[in-house]
């Protein structure tokens, strides 16, 4: 096949552009050329054009093609640049009450949605540096800093609007804007972001989803005034209240022991042998154990009976669950969705079992466990969920998938950083193993143990310091009735508030980082501590003047105290608001049981080459961070000296 060829031209003045009479005035072509230059300059030959485009025009293609990009180029960045005069206005404005600056954008009506979907991390990262400043101006380093001006004005406590889509998105930081949050609790609610999660990772029915979007009445026992809802279509209050009564109430020393004790029988299933083995992956390894304890403790066994690899495929699924919440089809993630099929219809064929077989004979002396729904939660559950409209049993089935999609997320994950902590450092090692044989810690599945744990001072600041460095959650909030004032913020009534946990958790304004030497992207087993007879000590940054009063009142006991009290504005691994997360109780014994078991009777040595371990961003937001990478390690059974 032959193609047209371009007329062929003496010299280059003759090609891009033809004879004109003035060098400010183009005449058109007698034979029309189709290259793409001179198609435009055909089209604009009435354009008036500066001298100085003409030598680039006549050199050659290739500079055209760079004023192409220019030209398509130069709306956005003009755009980009009258933003940036917008949001220095409202930042050097005196107003009172305003509405939080919104964050400059280079593409009208989308805003900053493709990076907010596909890499909220980095998103949120650029907003708060100002990332591509960064880069625009790499080449002038040598002459200034703009880095260091831009995160002057974008700090990371900084309050702010992120624009996406028709939406903007504010985030609010600081401990004292934080503090203030509670003035509203009578009129903020949660969004029901669920709504959105139900439907593409758990596949149920919009008809039923829509019950959540018609809950208007709050989590609380009294319905937010105003609301109309049916008593038995207040679907969040008594999901959520059934929650409380099992991961709060009375019900949690039961909970507590059924995963425990599946714990402690499946630890043992793993043949851990007195020789050393090598393991590709720490987090792998030991999800599939945690996560059928927990299973078997909110459901029972009858999950695995039916499908042995249910841990395993649920398991599979969990990475995916990013993917699926932008709302990918199926012929793009059909391994996600075949996964979540096959989940779902276990949890049905579940639930056909039990409601064919359990008698109230089945439930065990406690009151509480029974070997066909597991737990007085779940029976509990499967008699409110069935009287909700338009719910059938498809619906009820997704939401208990979703239940326990919830519970295993993250929890596991943070219990196992906390042993890759400890057991890459071996003093923190030795310490650990010293505080467990001076409390006698035997079995973790007795009361008296756990109790005894959960006051240990080094375990206990292990723990926290993991969820201080590992989790970043979105507590989000709005008010579908008035506008919220928190101190110069003006937030518009139904503009979605979300509050950051990774802001907070890094404040050098507020943690102790003892001038420096334990800087807060990094672990610091200690952080936590305060010693009596150390005035630099604790979690909380102190003042010269009250550190120089501490150090007057010196003891002869220097026994480290755990310190938790005067953070709860800047320490929120469980969120904030009515919604903080309700499974925090249990959370917290997991962790420190499984860190206590590992640790006294196991050896592991962490054998990755990564000193700092580089974070994956498909769970941003959604709460416990998970390496990008493996974490390969050794195990054997502990050699006690006798």
């Amino acid at each position: 096949m032959s193609f047209p060829t371009e007329p062929q031209a003496s010299n280059a003045s003759e090609l891009f552009i033809p004879q004109y009479t003035s060098i400010y005035s183009l005449q058109a072509l007698p034979t029309p050329d189709l290259s793409l230059i001179s198609a435009f300059l055909t089209s604009s030959k009435t354009v008036q054009f500066p001298s100085l485009i003409y030598p680039v025009l006549e050199a050659n293609r290739g500079y055209a093609a760079v004023l192409y990009t220019i030209y398509l180029t130069l709306p956005f960045i003009l755009f980009y640049i009258a933003r940036w005069a917008v949001y220095l206005a409202q930042l050097s404005s005196r107003e009172a009450s305003r509405v939080p600056p919104t964050v400059p954008y280079m593409v009208p009506l989308l805003g900053a949605v493709f990076s907010f979907v596909l890499n909220p991390a980095k998103c949120l990262e650029a907003t708060v540096s100002v990332y591509l400043l960064r880069h625009l101006f790499r080449l002038f380093r040598t002459f200034a800093d703009p880095v260091s001006l831009c995160s002057q004005i974008v700090g990371p406590q900084a309050t702010y609007g992120l624009k996406v889509l028709n939406n903007t998105l504010y985030f609010l930081n600081g401990p004292e804007n934080v503090a203030r949050i509670w003035k509203y609790k009578s009129v903020i609610t949660t969004p029901n972001v669920q709504t959105f999660v139900l439907i593409n990772v758990f596949g149920m029915a919009r008809k039923a989803v829509r019950m959540y979007s018609l809950d208007n009445s709050g989590i609380q026992p009294d319905p937010i005034q105003g609301s109309n809802v049916a008593p038995h279509n207040r679907i969040d209050y008594l999901t959520h209240a059934g929650f409380h009564r099992l991961l709060n109430g009375v019900h949690l020393p039961n909970f507590y022991r059924r995963w425990s004790s599946s714990f402690v029988r499946r630890l043992e299933s793993l043949c851990i042998g007195s020789e050393w083995r090598e393991v590709p992956d720490i987090m792998q390894f030991w999800q599939s154990p945690l996560t059928a304890s927990l299973n078997e403790a909110f459901a029972g066994p009858v999950l695995e009976k039916l499908n042995p690899n249910f841990t395993d495929n649920f398991n599979k699924f969990l990475p995916y669950v990013h993917g699926m919440m932008m709302g990918l089809p199926r012929w793009c993630m059909p391994k996600a969705h075949k996964l979540r099929d096959g989940l779902n219809e276990d949890v049905r064929q579940w639930h056909a079992l039990a409601r064919a077989q359990f008698k109230e004979s089945d439930i065990a002396e406690d009151g509480d466990t029974d070997p066909w729904w597991g737990s007085t939660a779940i029976r509990e559950r499967q008699k409110i969920l069935g009287n909700v409209e338009n719910w059938d049993l498809d619906s009820i089935a997704a939401s208990d998938f979703g239940l326990l999609w919830g519970a295993n997320i993250n929890v596991h994950t943070a219990a196992i950083w906390t042993i890759v902590e400890v057991f890459r450092d071996p003093s923190l090692l030795s310490r650990v193993r010293a505080e467990l044989a001076a409390a006698n810690i035997t079995d973790i599945t007795s009361s008296e143990d756990i109790e005894k744990i959960l006051a240990l001072p080094l375990i206990q600041s292990v723990h926290s310091e993991v969820l201080r460095l590992r989790v970043e959650v979105q507590s989000v909030f709005t008010s579908e009735t008035e506008e919220i004032r928190i101190n110069e913020w003006r937030f518009p009534k139904k503009s979605l508030v979300l509050v950051p946990t990774g802001p907070a958790h890094r404040d050098p304004n507020f943690w102790n980082t003892r001038d420096g030497r334990f800087p807060l992207d990094t672990f610091w087993a200690d952080r936590f501590l305060a010693y009596p007879n150390d005035p630099h000590s604790g979690p909380i940054r102190k003042s010269e003047a009250a550190m120089t009063k501490a150090s007057r009142k010196l003891t002869q006991d220097n026994t480290p105290k755990y310190i938790s009290a005067g953070m709860n504005d800047s320490f929120m691994p469980y969120g904030v608001g009515e919604r903080t997360c309700p499974g925090r109780f249990f959370a917290r014994r997991e962790i420190v049981a499984f860190c206590a078991k590992v640790v006294n009777e196991l050896d592991i040595e962490i054998t990755s080459t990564e000193k700092e371990f580089a974070i994956s961003p498909a769970f941003y937001g959604l709460g416990t961070q998970r390496p990008l990478k493996n974490i390969p390690f050794k195990i054997r059974r502990r050699k006690v000296a006798c």
